[in-house]
């Protein structure tokens, strides 16, 4: 029952745009329960993305709250319907954790991906083989059809990468360690490098390297990343991994905290050009 409760990425990002719009017209949650005829307790649900709606509802609370503006009211709708619509991911619900299938339906709605990685190259920019290395010596070892079935979610995510309609803007920096760590051994590496390297030209792909050389610099205490959902960007979401679970940060102040600390890396990190010379550097020596 409680993954059943769980709140979809779109469902989020409409409660937050219909909580936003009740805090402009400054209404409580019992002024505007009163208004539309509904109880307080279904708004809260509705706005934190516990439950969905139906468009001539939403239609009805528009009205109620004076929206007027067509977009606006479009991206809602559309939101309202999208939410109901279940992604390629949800085919690999038991096989995925409900944190994960989260990330996915994150990232495919994401504007913008910022990774920081201390280790591992990000899942978004890996190769079959170096992902089949890495899932291989994980948790799953012991069932080959099992990481045969999470290699095959990892690629397919990376559609996102280079579909026509609005790619995600993604900048990647990197520690120099992860590019050095021999997963799956050499082979495997040159070809994970090359992979970088050829994501690094697409229009929408950034990749910095910060060197061994830069010394200590903030971040050093685990890796990020930062995501901007919507097509505006309207929903950010952090997500930090751990052993055993991937977490969430969404209040203000974290995010906030998050999002200077990339520009940090950014700052410390060599330029794009450089971070290029240095990988191909590093796949000609492996």
């Amino acid at each position: 029952m409680a993954d059943e409760l769980r709140p979809t990425v779109r469902n989020r990002r409409l409660g937050m745009m219909l909580r936003q719009i009740r805090d402009d017209r400054d209404l409580t949650t019992h002024q505007a329960a009163r208004m539309l005829h509904r109880s307080q307790a279904s708004i809260s649900k509705l706005e934190t993305g516990q439950r969905g709606i139906r468009r001539p509802a939403l239609e009805n609370m528009l009205d109620r709250y004076g929206v007027e503006d067509e977009e606006l009211r479009e991206t809602l709708f559309r939101l309202a319907l999208d939410s109901r619509k279940p992604g390629w991911w949800q085919s690999y619900d038991g096989t995925l954790s409900p944190e994960a299938m989260d990330l996915i339906g994150l990232e495919a709605d994401a504007a913008s991906i910022c990774f920081f990685e201390l280790i591992l190259i990000p899942g978004l920019l890996q190769t079959e083989a170096y992902a089949r290395a890495l899932l291989s010596q994980g948790p799953f070892s012991y069932d080959a059809k099992l990481v045969d079935r999470l290699v095959a979610v990892r690629m397919k995510r990376q559609r996102i990468l280079t579909r026509p309609d609005r790619p995600p803007r993604v900048h990647a920096i990197l520690d120099e360690a992860a590019l050095r760590r021999q997963i799956g051994g050499p082979e495997v590496m040159r070809s994970q490098l090359r992979r970088l390297l050829e994501l690094s030209e697409l229009p929408n792909v950034a990749v910095q390297v910060l060197p061994y050389a830069a010394g200590a610099y903030l971040g050093l205490s685990g890796a990020f990343t930062l995501m901007d959902i919507g097509r505006h960007g309207d929903l950010r979401v952090v997500t930090v991994d751990s052993l055993t679970e991937m977490s969430y940060r969404e209040k203000e102040h974290q995010l906030r905290s998050y999002a200077e600390a990339f520009d940090q890396l950014r700052d410390t990190a060599l330029p794009e050009a450089d971070s290029r010379a240095l990988i191909q550097e590093l796949r000609s020596d492996s």
